[in-house]
Parts: C-alpha cells; structure tokens; sequence
C-alpha cells in the first residue's frame, strides 16, 4: 500500500470532514421517522416523507452534475453544509415555538436532501483531483470508511441523545456537525481547477453531454441498470423493512433496531478494508457484482431469522456487502471517465441511487400492507441477488475498465 495517502492533507480533511457531515445526516434520519411518528402517529405520511429526503437527486442530479464540473467543487461542499446548517436549525425552533408541521418538515427534508445531492458528488469528484489515480481505490475505500464510522456512531448517539435531553437535541445536534464539517473542509487548501470554466450550466447540450457519454458506452449503461434494478428491490426493505422487522418478527424496540444498524455499520467497515485488499487482485467489475450478491442474498436469510443475535450477525454479513458495491462503482466512474464528466457522471449515478430508493421505500410500504416482512425479505432477496446474471452475462460490461 502506498503510504503517501495518509500524508495528504487535503485528503484527510477531507475524510474528516465527509465524517462530521454523514453523523449529521444519519442522526436526522434516525430522527426524522420517530419525529413524525410523535406528531402524526401515520405510518404511511411518514414513509411519504421519508422518501421525499431522496427525490432532490431524481429532480436535479443532472444538473447538479454539470455545476460541479464548473465551479470549485470545495465551496460547493461548504456551502451545502452551510445551507444544511440553517434548515435543520428549523425544526427546533419550530418545536420550541410551536409552528411545526408535516409540511414543515418536508420542505425542510427536502431542502436539505437538495444541499446534499450537491455534496456527495462534488466530494467524490473532488477525491479525484487530490489524489494519484493509483490511489483511487484507497481513496474510496477510506473515505467509504469515513461515511460507515458516522453509519456506526449516529444510533449510539442518537439513543444516548434521545434518553437524556429528547428528540428535540438531535437536530440542534445535526446542525453543530455541518458547522464542524464546514470548518473542516474550508481547511483544505486545493486551488480551483479552471480546466472546465469554459462550461455553461445553462447550456442544454452540456446538461445531457453526461448522458450521451453513458449512452456511448454500453458497459456504464450496464452499470447504471444494475444501480437502478438492485436498488428498486434492495433500498425500501432495508429503510422501510428493517424496522417493520425488528417490531413483527423480533418484537423488539428502537434499541434491537440500533444494534441492527451498528452491526450492519460494522459490517460497511470491514467490507471496506476487505475492499482496499482485494482489488489489487479482482477486477472491481467482480467485486461490485459480489456485492451485489451479499447484499441480496442475506435479506432472504432473514427469513429464517427469529432471534436478535442471528439477525445482528446477518446484518453484518450484509454490512459487508454495501461498501463493496458503492466503493466499486464509484471507483468505475473515477477510473474510466474523462476529468469534465466526473461530476456529471457521479450525479447521475447519486440520481439514480436517490430516485430508485424513494420508489423502493414507497413500493415497500404499500406491498407490505398485504403480506408478511418474512416472505417479503425471502423474495426480493432472492431477486436482487438474481440481478447480478446481467453482469456476468455482458461482455460489454466485463470489458468496462478496458475504457480507461
């Protein structure tokens, strides 16, 4: 492994500071669900606006694609967490005074979700200029590690949180950690690549010149259908699903629920570090469709599950899975593309991820007010792990990093 990565600091900041802002996105996650529980005590309003937090990527990825490839992709960071600071800010004080609403909370939720859809992918395309090309897969792994630790911290925080001063301290929470991750990255002292200033995000022809570059090259269109196929059966289960389980089939409450998502962070962890090692040696074509498998194949072993211990284990297994096939995917993109369409190219990937998720988590829902999460887990298992057949199958996606 070449060590010089650790040196870098610019790349360390920016490791530390994409930590500081995921605790701050997991914890209003966490919190988001049992807030709305607590005003409205639907299920079906709090799925819808649950779901609402991914759909900034499907209205907006491809254009947010094209500003990234034009301005300094270290102020895009900062000023999306600046504006994520003021939103979240809203919700306590809308507690406190006592103005707070469903849709309140939803254009809060989306608002803020529209900051992060710029976020993540001006930080990946970012790595890439701070970085060799031979570290990339380092890179990622690490700053995939980044990400998992916050995955890891966000329920034991927001438990500890929760059961000493209320709900009402984890937004204000969330909202220190965008101010820390916006000091941080303002600490990073990369100049402004003015290679793409030439661009136009008004022009339409630049807006879609990411797409037409997937579409010229039929192993991404590959990728990008395995994205859109796996998350559709994956993503609902795994937001909507989980909980469901914990309550039906464990019967238990918000603390096995937290030890779930631990394990299942845990898991992200070590599938990163198992990352970093094996793709010296696999193609990262492989290792995405392993994911892939793991990712799918341990919800239909849920079925069989009964007791906490097993589904904690099962969810690491699973955790395992993640990194393996976001890390790969990533790195495909970083590897293959050309410099001008990195970001244009991770949005719609990010659009993808977000746009397929919210679809999942509303099919999730409405498929399982007629049957049972067991059977349910069983299938959609079964089929996300049969995604992987198209991978294996097309020779034009086998031979994808032969583009770079």
């Amino acid at each position: 492994m070449n060590f010089t990565i650790y040196r870098n600091y610019n790349f360390i900041f920016l490791c530390l500071g994409n930590l500081v802002a995921y605790l701050g996105e997991f914890i209003y996650l966490i919190a988001l669900p049992w807030l709305m529980l607590d005003l409205t005590g639907s299920k079906s309003l709090t799925s819808a606006i649950t779901a609402s937090s991914f759909l900034p990527a499907l209205f907006f990825g491809i254009f947010v694609g094209v500003i990234i490839d034009k301005y300094n992709k270290k102020y895009i960071m900062i000023y999306s967490n600046l504006n994520r600071l003021l939103l979240v800010l809203i919700i306590p004080f809308s507690l406190i005074f006592n103005f707070i609403t469903p849709f309140v909370v939803v254009l809060v939720t989306f608002l803020l979700f529209t900051s992060t859809t710029f976020f993540i992918p001006a930080r990946d395309s970012f790595l890439s200029s701070i970085i060799s090309r031979v570290q990339l897969s380092t890179g990622n792994s690490i700053l995939s590690i980044s990400s998992q630790i916050s995955h890891l911290l966000a329920p034991i925080i927001a438990g500890i949180c929760v059961s000493i001063f209320g709900t009402i301290h984890l937004f204000i929470f969330c909202g220190f950690c965008f101010f820390i991750s916006l000091l941080i990255i303002l600490s990073i002292n990369k100049p402004f690549d003015q290679s793409n200033i030439e661009i136009s995000i008004f022009k339409y022809k630049n807006v879609i010149a990411g797409i037409s570059y997937i579409y010229k090259i039929r192993g991404l269109r590959v990728l990008l259908l395995l994205t859109c196929i796996n998350n559709i059966f994956i993503m609902g289960p795994a937001i909507i699903g989980l909980p469901i389980f914990v309550m039906e089939v464990l019967n238990a409450d918000f603390i096995v629920y937290a030890q779930l998502e631990t394990a299942m962070a845990l898991g992200m962890i070590v599938g990163s570090i198992i990352y970093i090692n094996i793709s010296k040696t696999i193609s990262i074509n492989y290792i995405l469709l392993l994911g892939i498998v793991i990712d799918g194949a341990t919800f239909s072993i849920l079925y069989f599950v009964k007791e906490n211990v097993y589904a904690i284990l099962v969810l690491f297994i699973h955790g395992i899975g993640i990194p393996l096939i976001t890390v790969s995917r990533t790195n495909i993109i970083q590897i293959i593309a050309p410099e001008k369409y990195v970001g244009r190219l991770l949005s719609i990937i990010n659009m993808t991820v977000m746009g397929t998720t919210a679809s999942s988590i509303l099919l999730t829902g409405f498929i399982l007010e007629n049957i049972s999460i067991g059977i349910f887990f069983l299938f959609i298992g079964f089929c996300a792990t049969a995604t992987v057949c198209i991978g294996f199958i097309n020779i034009s996606y086998k031979k994808l990093l032969m583009y770079k």
